[in-house]
């Protein structure tokens, strides 16, 4: 039997043996794309639901994952957002940071789309981390930091953790540690 005989035959017995693969297929009002808006064509023809996804985690996927990854984790090399994040928000300096660092400040997004990442980021990756009275990030926080500009970003990590530490909001500094050795970059 050819290749691609078998694998329709395959897919045909799974499907009729499977209910749930033939189940209706989520509508657009249950948080799916609509079937006439999704560009594959075999998704399309095959019922497949496809979840939207909002925009603040659409705008994390195209401007951060590719470093910090889909989950916040990513090389020795890149700060890991997961578990980590949230501890900024405690400070003043901190929130700052946190929107001056450069590729968040200069992401091509208005004030108000990058707050709503920042906050996406913040809860979805963070949340233990975040303080009880959490204010989440304002289009008018966000614009007012944007106009300043970090000379030594590294440097200036380096004094919010300190500032985070003497506070006490973290016992050690080593929470935030990630590689910074020469050339691994």
């Amino acid at each position: 039997m050819p290749c691609s005989r078998l694998v329709a035959s395959l897919a045909l017995a799974t499907f009729m043996f499977c209910p749930t693969l033939h189940a209706e297929a989520p509508r657009d009002g249950d948080g799916f794309v609509p079937a006439d808006a999704i560009p594959d064509v075999n998704l399309r023809a095959q019922g497949t639901p496809v979840p939207r996804i909002g925009r603040a985690r659409e705008d994390f996927a195209r401007h951060c994952q590719g470093c910090h990854g889909h989950e916040g984790v990513s090389v020795a090399e890149v700060p890991r957002l997961r578990d980590r994040v949230g501890w900024f928000a405690h400070t003043r300096e901190g929130r700052a940071y946190v929107v001056q660092v450069p590729n968040v400040l200069q992401a091509h997004l208005p004030d108000d789309r990058l707050a709503a990442m920042l906050n996406w980021v913040m809860t979805s990756f963070s949340a233990a981390q975040l303080p009880a009275d959490f204010q989440p990030f304002d289009a008018d926080e966000v614009r007012g930091l944007r106009t300043q500009r970090l000379d030594s970003v590294v440097r200036r990590r380096a004094e919010v953790v300190d500032g985070l530490v003497r506070a006490g909001v973290v016992d050690s500094a080593d929470v935030f540690a990630f590689s910074l050795a020469p050339g691994r970059y």
